[in-house]
């Protein structure tokens, strides 16, 4: 099937589908799946149920679409449109050829994007109920509704893994003996509660609004606490900037086990985090928040290069379930590049040592 939009074609002969332009812009520019190389996606083209793409007039492949389904069902990814080629239609005119004039105009189609809502939505796509549930791939990465992706984050000291069920068992193991360390955090102190805590991070996650991640020491892989991504903010950027992750967010929900303090591995899991926050979702800010009572906190904020911003009252509950006053530190976008260096130096001193 052929049809005209505009200047363009949008045709789904899989015969004239460009995999190296596929390629160039989904391992370059696209948010999404960066995990995959260059054969990996021509496999997928190879393998797809059915292929859309757009051309100008030279021939050239300016947008693309791939889905993969089972007769009854299917699945839409790899949808874009080259930057110089968007504003003419193109995404609506691919995301129409594939989903509506095509053999699964009947069917049950499924997505993720973030940044893409409005798009879909034109064509009756919404936001799933509580019966989706989703299983991530050996990669590391899962997904959420809202399209944002939960990294595996590595450094020398640590990695940080997408929060599971089979963290449990290490949650509790590391959670054992906390005692006063653990005075100002909400942390699990047995199975049932680590259980807990580990679903509602996962429905935090699944709703789009967190990232959380299990503390993993990478010289004998014990799991050594949690942290998180959460309270993610989208801002209403004018009419032409183009916006594919989170503005803003904030870190918090962090502990480590009393083995792990003083050893480096907050200071590189806050860097990792911090990395990912600004260079890859090129959020505008990172705010971090701990009871004003709990001064070791304060005092680690600080250490990191974070700036103090003032006192919220009454601003959450504390680990007892009373209103706590909050100290609020961030750092934005523009005073990142230095403080990463910093970070940098520290993970160095704890090398050395």
């Amino acid at each position: 099937m052929r049809i005209a939009a505009g200047d363009y074609e949008i045709d789904d002969d899989p015969d004239r589908v460009d995999a190296a332009a596929a390629v160039a812009f989904l391992t370059t520019a696209a948010y999404w799946g960066r995990w995959r190389g260059g054969e990996d996606i021509r496999r997928q083209i190879g393998a797809a149920w059915r292929v859309v793409g757009a051309y100008d007039r030279t021939g050239a492949m300016v947008g693309f679409a791939r889905a993969f389904g089972d007769g009854g069902a299917a699945y839409l990814s790899d949808v874009y449109v080259l930057p110089e080629h968007r504003g003419a239609g193109l995404g609506q005119a691919i995301v129409r050829m594939m989903i509506e004039d095509g053999p699964g105009s009947g069917w049950r189609w499924m997505l993720h994007t973030s940044d893409a809502h409005g798009l879909y939505r034109q064509f009756g796509f919404a936001s799933p109920d509580g019966r989706y549930l989703e299983r991530p791939g050996a990669d590391g990465e899962t997904g959420s509704p809202a399209g944002i992706v939960s990294p595996r984050l590595t450094g020398e000291l640590v990695r940080l893994e997408p929060l599971r069920p089979q963290h449990v068992p290490g949650l509790v193991a590391a959670a054992a003996d906390g005692g006063e360390l653990y005075r100002w955090s909400p942390v699990p102190q047995d199975e049932a509660q680590a259980r807990e805590y580990v679903e509602t991070a996962i429905a935090a996650r699944d709703r789009g609004t967190a990232v959380p991640f299990a503390v993993v020491r990478a010289e004998d892989d014990a799991v050594i606490g949690s942290t998180r991504f959460f309270d993610l903010s989208y801002w209403a950027w004018p009419a032409g900037q183009h916006r594919t992750g989170p503005d803003g967010c904030e870190i918090g929900y962090t502990w480590l086990s009393p083995k792990a303090i003083r050893t480096g591995a907050n200071t590189e899991m806050k860097r990792l985090m911090l990395t990912h926050a600004f260079e890859v979702w090129q959020v505008q800010a990172v705010c971090l928040h701990t009871d004003a009572r709990n001064q070791r906190s304060r005092d680690a904020m600080r250490r990191i290069g974070a700036r103090y911003e003032g006192t919220l009252r009454a601003h959450r509950l504390d680990a007892d379930g009373k209103p706590r006053d909050s100290a609020r530190f961030s750092i934005t976008a523009a005073e990142w590049p230095a403080v990463r260096q910093h970070l940098d130096e520290l993970s160095r001193r704890y090398q050395r040592s």
